[in-house]
């Protein structure tokens, strides 16, 4: 199986509540004692805010957080699984 075949088509945001599949903010991705962090920017409609660890935040638009988020899954990191 291609690595393309395992990169996610639907994303934690894109969850409705309700959905079977909803996490609520922040979205944390683990890999070891390494994590990204994943939020929407409430001032900037489309636009997500990444951080890795303690590092600078970053804001991206859709179209790179959603890039950055199939690079983290191939490189091993996994979705934290939050319960609401």
């Amino acid at each position: 199986m291609s690595q393309e075949n395992k990169s996610p088509k639907t994303f934690p945001w894109d969850h409705k509540i309700g959905d079977e599949n909803f996490q609520k903010e922040p979205w944390i991705l683990n890999k070891g004692k390494e994590y990204v962090t994943i939020n929407k920017n409430l001032h900037n409609k489309g636009f997500f805010y990444l951080q890795k660890n303690d590092e600078r935040r970053l804001s991206l638009n859709t179209l790179q957080i959603k890039s950055t988020y199939n690079q983290l899954i191939k490189l091993g990191y996994k979705l934290r699984k939050i319960k609401i």
